[in-house]
């Protein structure tokens, strides 16, 4: 599988024709679409769903009292914590594999402006996960809706509603992903950080049982991913969940701009 992300499109650079930001999209786009790891990280996290979703779906429904039914859109928000990491990986390949294979020199070349190359590569990423995500969202409510049978809940806009919010998280999952990756530079350590930040940290804290860290772990990108996706109204709503999601992504983007520009590729 191919890991690296050229900066070369048939023995050329991929130079941000036409200048500004619209051109450094259109390069970091052809350049994310000329690889095979980003069709593999696609596949990968479809599969995910495909896989995972009737086993999440069947241990929900075990867990339910007889005669109830389960919303397929809380099963394909469950299972989209497994699939995240698929998108994960191809935002952060955008960023890594370019410091890797010595490629983000020829990038800056073509796109010196640092604030303009991030914001590319960001939007770029950003977009994908969106889209991936909304059909990874409704993958998640057509298997479980079969695999459920009788037991599922299949109310139509609710389920629409939970593959547009499973989108729009992993959107903001990706831009996050970015932020470290362009801070840190290494895919262990960007992998390493994003994971215990979105799954380890948040169940220690609440374990802590210390109110103070209890309240940080339900404000942390995932806690606040479950309440959006969810629709939930406890601790707060689905309205603050966004909002706490988008400043973890542009928070961490801001702290990862200022790393990039202070350092040399």
């Amino acid at each position: 599988m191919t890991t690296s992300m050229p900066a070369t499109t048939a023995g050329q650079p991929v130079r941000a024709s036409g200048g500004g930001l619209p051109g450094a999209v259109v390069a970091e786009w052809i350049k994310l679409w000329s690889v095979r790891s980003t069709w593999w990280c696609l596949l990968g996290g479809a599969g995910l769903m495909l896989v995972t979703t009737p086993i999440i779906g069947a241990t929900m429904a075990n867990n339910k009292e007889e005669g109830t039914t389960v919303p397929v859109g809380d099963v394909a928000v469950a299972t989209v914590y497994v699939a995240q990491f698929a998108l994960i990986a191809l935002a952060m390949l955008m960023i890594t594999a370019e410091y890797a294979s010595g490629s983000m020199r020829t990038t800056l070349q073509s796109v010196p402006m640092r604030g303009r190359l991030l914001a590319a590569k960001t939007a770029v990423a950003g977009a994908v996960s969106l889209l991936a995500g909304i059909g990874f969202g409704l993958i998640g409510v057509g298997v479980s809706s079969m695999s459920l049978g009788d037991k599922a809940e299949t109310a139509g806009g609710d389920a629409l509603g939970s593959a547009l919010r499973i989108g729009v998280y992993l959107a903001l999952v990706s831009v996050l992903t970015i932020a470290v990756a362009v801070a840190v530079r290494s895919a262990a350590g960007t992998l390493t950080i994003v994971f215990v930040g979105l799954t380890v940290l948040p169940v220690v804290l609440q374990a802590s049982d210390i109110d103070p860290l209890v309240t940080l772990a339900e404000r942390m990108p995932n806690s606040a991913g479950t309440v959006f996706m969810n629709a939930d109204t406890t601790p707060y709503g689905p309205g603050m969940g966004l909002l706490l999601l988008v400043l973890w992504a542009f928070g961490a983007l801001a702290l990862g701009f200022y790393a990039f520009r202070k350092r040399d590729a």
